[in-house]
């Protein structure tokens, strides 16, 4: 089923106006590291919430487990009931603050939050806030672009999820609605101007 106008819309807006950071570094034993951050309006716990629930994962992230991601050992991730089994095993949990897992035959994905201290007004518009950095490592470096671009819309549904506005999740080829292409592209000549 496509996506609505709407996510769409508001998925697109946000990836122009996101605070989304990437960097790709390439590290002399063949393997590349990916790490991207997004200041995000919500605390800690939300935040953790929406890293370690299948429930809410499947509201913005591809990576939907088989279980709670709050112990380390074994897991399984779908992106879709019927897309195929990824290894997910928790290999890092201190709740709250970090959670680093496996993903697939790929290397590991590492989730960071960091609790922004906010000062008494911004405290009042917006609550809460903290950064989530994902950093994640791939032994082909052609796969850096093309991933950044998808957890880059990822995030974008996230920051909509934490600000309280109700999108879709966008994954797979629902991402080419909201630019994933462009993104990708624009990936691809950052990263090579940065070697």
């Amino acid at each position: 089923m496509p996506l609505s106008e709407s996510t769409v819309s508001a998925v697109t807006q946000a990836l122009a106006e996101a605070s989304v950071t990437a960097e790709a570094q390439s590290l002399s034993h063949g393997t590349t590291l990916l790490r991207m951050g997004v200041p995000l309006a919500a605390d800690a716990q939300t935040v953790w919430d929406h890293l370690t629930q299948p429930e809410l994962l499947a509201r913005w992230s591809p990576i939907v487990p088989d279980r709670p991601l709050t112990e380390m050992g074994p897991a399984v991730s779908r992106e879709t009931s019927e897309g195929p089994a990824v290894d997910a095993r928790v290999i890092e949990v201190a709740p709250g603050q970090v959670l680093r897992h496996a993903w697939g035959g790929e290397g590991e994905v590492l989730w960071e939050i960091t609790a922004v201290p906010l000062d008494e007004s911004a405290a009042a518009e917006v609550g809460a806030a903290c950064v989530l950095t994902v950093t994640q490592t791939f032994t082909r470096r052609d796969l850096v672009p093309p991933t950044a671009a998808g957890w880059h819309v990822c995030l974008a549904v996230l920051s909509l999820l934490m600000e309280g506005r109700e999108v879709e999740r966008v994954v797979g080829e629902d991402a080419m609605a909201v630019g994933w292409e462009a993104l990708r592209d624009a990936y691809e000549r950052g990263f090579v101007e940065a070697d």
